[in-house]
């Protein structure tokens, strides 16, 4: 996350209007074809003022996400007493949304301002990975509870497996459509069962 400088403290009308700049340009011209002079040319700031509070285009996108501005997390569907269709449900509707181009696109955005500094990788894990692999993690305990389910797998392995296989397809901008959930939620789910 930015942090204001410390000899000029942050202006929050710049920053709301830079975030909000950030968040049309991503939905009009895609992450990629933004750039940090058309968004202080929206957000009728000057590049240092950017330059001052982020220190790249992709910590600004992250920091929408986290305002929830664009990208919201998705929780995991009711429980019908159904895991495989459950997830079934959870990992075609992430699909569907992530698939999208301009939400790839945000993506891609959000693994560079990952990799790019640490501590806002970890901020990103807790306000958006985590509390999903929490909800996973609360359901797949139910479903063991149950009987649905006999496995030693863990929900983080559940989350990797899922998340992995969406960032890799994204990144090496293969296909990411719904029919992708299938093959690989029958595979997951046979893990989960114990299957051989």
């Amino acid at each position: 996350m930015s942090e204001p400088s410390p000899t000029r403290p942050r202006s929050e009308r710049a920053r709301t209007a830079i975030l909000a700049a950030t968040r049309d340009l991503v939905a009009e011209v895609g992450y990629e074809q933004m750039s940090i002079e058309g968004i202080a040319a929206r957000a009728h700031v000057g590049k240092q003022t950017i330059y001052r509070w982020w220190k790249s285009k992709s910590a600004i996108l992250a920091e929408c996400v986290l305002e929830g501005l664009i990208l919201p997390s998705r929780e995991l569907p009711p429980d019908t007493g159904d895991l495989r269709d459950d997830l079934l449900v959870w990992f075609r509707g992430a699909l569907h949304e992530l698939g999208d181009p301009a939400n790839a696109s945000l993506l891609r955005g959000l693994v560079s301002a990952a990799a790019d500094d640490p501590d806002l990788a970890a901020v990103l894990y807790e306000r958006l990975t985590g509390p999903q692999e929490a909800s996973m993690a609360a359901r797949l305990r139910e479903a063991e509870a149950d009987g649905e389910i006999d496995s030693a797998l863990t929900s983080t392995a559940v989350i990797e497996m899922l998340f992995g296989t969406i960032v890799y397809r994204i990144l090496s901008r293969l296909d990411v459509g719904p029919d992708l959930a299938d093959g690989l939620i029958d595979t997951l789910f046979d893990g989960l069962r114990g299957a051989k």
